[in-house]
Formats: structure tokens, C-alpha cells, sequence
């Protein structure tokens, strides 16, 4: 565990980073990492002098399994508040499948088809394990950090997945952003999967505009907000067959990786 500023922690759990964040009345954390990340979040709140009781509000910045994998587990551990926005709240109860973003580099299409695979592979042999739960809060209400006397603002960032949030912190002038920046060779650069460019280069400005000091990415290491350094893509445009886009199945998966 690693301090980021004042009453800000960065804990590295497992594939990526979860944050806990000191509020008058209790513990927040930003994202819960893969499923089994609870162990060091638990042991990161006893190096603060805290019992997991003192953990009231776990958010989640968005859908996917290596920032939701272990909200559940820690729901029931500590009996924290789950918050999501309203998009990302049915892939945590586990009535949607969670698909990965479509990748704009060949890098990105590369890892886009190793992680796909890597994660079928561990959930069919249940190295994964895991535990959905509800969320109890929306996180695009004000009054979601008001249980906790947080001084900050959750705020819409869509463009990684369409319910990606950022925590802005007043007091310590912190962006906690999710995987709308990622931390690369002391650049802070776009995401390697995006459901949207425009919408992507959109939240950045947006988040840019609050005038953070520090950007807390959900991989990689927090940095200076002046380290930004994001291309800007030409979008073409894209015929998209009709099909729901949030729904998968597992016979289509098995189609999609044996091509």
C-alpha cells in the first residue's frame, strides 16, 4: 500500500489497482481488483488502524472483472454500500455477460484476444471464482458519497465502457479514473479498448477540466495530470451489425476464439 496524497492509499491488488480513501465517517474504496483481492484490501485497512466494519462504500468505476472481481466478497466481509452507474450495475448482479471493449491498435487487438481467452480459460477451470452482487447505490447521484461526508463528486466518464465513473476528491485535488487513462513509461495515455473514441477524449477534457494535480489510473502508477499525453484518433465510421451489443453467450465466445 502506497499513499497518493493525503487520506489517499493506492493498493495494488490483483491485475489492477484499488484505492482507499479516507472519509469523515468511514472508508471508501474505488474498485476491488480480481476476484481474491480481498485479502491484501483487508489487510491495507488494518495497516490504517481500521476494522472492515469501518469500510462503508465500495465504487466501482466500471464493469469489467479485474475492477468488480471482489466487490462481492467484500460487500458481505465489511457490509459496505456498493455504488456503480446505473449501466454497469446489471454485470455486477450477473444478469449481463461482461465483454471487453473493441481495441483500436493491433497491440490493443492482441491483448483484447489474450485476456478474452485467459479469462474463459480460468473461469472454465474455476480459478475464478466469482461472487456477484446488488448494487445498493447509483453513483450518478450526488448523494452518493454523503453517507460518508466525502468532499468530492463522481462523475460520468463514459468512453472505456458507457457507465465508467472518475472519483474527484476536492480537498486533495485527486482523480481516481478507472481505466480512462492508463500509466505507461511516466505517461498517462488513452486505454488500449474503447466502446468510444469521441466519448473517451471527451471524459478526459472533462476530467482535465476539474484541475486535478494527481490521476489515479487503474493500471499503472498515480502521476501528475500534467503527464497526460493522449493521441487524437480519427474515428471512421463502423457498420454495425444488429445484434444487442451487451448480450454475449458462450456458444458465440466459442465461435469468436476458435476463428
Amino acid at each position: 500500500m502506497r499513499k497518493v496524497a493525503e487520506g489517499v492509499y493506492r493498493v495494488p491488488a490483483r491485475s489492477a489497482n484499488a484505492y482507499l480513501v479516507e472519509a469523515p465517517r468511514g472508508l471508501v474504496l474505488v474498485d476491488s481488483g480480481l476476484p481474491g483481492s480481498e485479502k491484501g484490501i483487508l489487510k491495507a485497512i488494518a495497516k490504517l488502524g481500521k476494522k472492515p466494519s469501518d469500510l462503508k462504500l465500495v465504487l466501482l468505476t466500471h464493469r469489467h472483472l479485474d475492477h468488480i472481481g471482489s466487490a462481492g466478497v467484500l460487500k458481505k466481509r465489511t457490509g459496505a454500500k456498493l455504488a456503480s452507474h446505473p449501466f454497469e450495475k446489471p454485470y455486477a448482479a450477473g444478469t449481463l455477460v461482461i465483454q471487453a471493449p473493441s481495441a483500436w491498435s493491433l497491440y490493443g487487438k492482441m491483448v483484447r484476444k489474450l485476456t478474452t481467452l485467459e479469462y474463459w480459460t480460468l473461469k472454465l477451470f474455476r480459478i475464478i471464482k466469482f461472487q456477484t452482487a446488488h448494487v445498493d447505490l447509483a453513483a450518478d447521484e450526488e448523494s452518493v458519497l454523503e453517507e460518508v461526508g466525502l468532499d468530492g463528486s463522481v462523475v460520468w466518464t463514459p468512453g472505456h465502457t458507457k457507465g465508467s465513473v472518475t472519483l474527484f476528491l476536492n480537498q486533495s485535488s485527486v482523480a481516481i479514473v478507472g481505466d480512462l487513462l492508463r500509466s505507461r513509461r511516466g505517461r498517462l495515455t488513452e486505454p488500449l479498448l474503447m466502446e468510444s473514441i469521441p466519448q473517451t477524449e471527451a471524459s478526459i477534457k472533462r476530467v482535465v477540466d476539474l484541475g486535478p494535480e494527481i490521476i489515479c489510473p487503474g493500471h499503472g502508477k498515480p502521476l501528475p495530470a500534467s503527464r497526460i499525453k493522449v493521441k487524437t484518433r480519427a474515428v471512421k465510421p463502423v457498420i454495425i451489425a444488429k445484434k444487442k451489443e451487451e448480450d454475449i453467450d458462450l456458444e458465440s465466445l466459442a465461435k469468436d476464439l476458435a476463428s
